[in-house]
Formats: structure tokens, C-alpha cells, sequence
């Protein structure tokens, strides 16, 4: 396989011009998501936000409270978690404080620059996708999002079991 300079996707002979997998359409559309992101936050002077730092943010901003709940959120380990949370505790994204109701944990919350940070993802969210709408329509992308939404709520499917 090579990489197509015009495309920006690895190109395979034996494919038909042009096609390309689930997976890869999924990750070329969340690029432009992130390209988005990127580009609001370091306008508002805010690009020492970890690219996973966008998810934890926003899983904060909706309710989670402590690092349990952004590794259910996130769905990755609590080791990845921890490493995370330092980092938006160091950058000032997230304070970490004792639960009152239980010592062992430490409550997380968005610091006045979390909630920036989170204001400029949304931004970039929504201009990410109005220009989608614009590109395939409001419907298809309605479609689009209807189709992910239930397919994301789909417990896994044991390994090597089709649905």
C-alpha cells in the first residue's frame, strides 16, 4: 500500500477508486472535527489542551465527578485516566479536590479555563458541523447522526461473533 498524495488515504490497488472502509471514512471525519478543535483553541490561546483532554472535558461538563467516571465516560483504562487528569490539573483545565463524602476520591471540576476550553470546543463542533450540512444536507447528516447514536448505544458483539 501507498499513501495518495491528493487523497490523504491509503491508497490499495485491489479497491475500487475511491472506496475505502468503514473505519477509515469514521477517522477522516473525525480528523476535520479535531482540525476544528485545534484550531479554536489555539485562538483563544488555549492549545495545551490534550487532544483526549476534549472528551474528559466534555464527559466533566455533563456530569462526571471523579476519575471512576471519566474511565466509564471515555471508555479507556485508569491509567490512561490518571495521566490525563494530572495533565489537566497541571494546565489548569480541571481541579481535583477531597469528596467530603468520601476521602479516598477526588472530586474533579472544570476550572474557569476548563469551561473556556469547553466553550471553544463546542464552537468548533457546531461550525464543524453546519459546514457538513452544508456539504451533504440536513437530512443526510441527521441520517448520519441517528445511525452513529444507535450504533454507538449497541452493546459489543463478542470477539470474532457477527450480529
Amino acid at each position: 500500500m501507498t499513501i495518495s498524495p491528493t487523497a490523504g488515504m491509503l491508497a490499495d490497488p485491489s479497491r475500487e477508486q475511491g472506496s475505502a472502509t468503514t473505519p477509515w471514512l469514521l477517522r477522516r471525519v473525525n480528523q476535520r472535527y479535531r482540525q476544528a478543535i485545534r484550531a479554536e483553541l489555539a485562538a483563544a490561546g488555549l492549545s495545551d489542551v490534550p487532544q483526549p483532554g476534549y472528551w474528559a472535558l466534555t464527559a466533566l461538563a455533563g456530569g462526571a465527578r471523579d476519575a471512576t467516571e471519566l474511565v466509564g465516560a471515555m471508555g479507556v483504562t485508569k491509567q490512561a485516566v490518571s495521566k490525563l487528569v494530572e495533565n489537566l490539573v497541571a494546565n489548569g483545565f480541571v481541579s481535583r479536590e477531597l469528596d467530603p463524602a468520601d476521602r479516598r476520591r477526588s472530586a474533579l471540576r472544570l476550572t474557569s479555563k476548563g469551561v473556556a476550553a469547553l466553550d471553544c470546543i463546542d464552537a468548533a463542533v457546531d461550525a464543524t458541523e453546519r459546514s457538513f450540512v452544508g456539504e451533504v444536507g440536513a437530512g443526510t447528516f441527521a441520517q448520519l447522526g441517528g445511525t452513529l447514536a444507535r450504533l454507538a448505544s449497541l452493546p459489543p458483539s463478542p470477539r470474532g461473533e457477527s450480529v
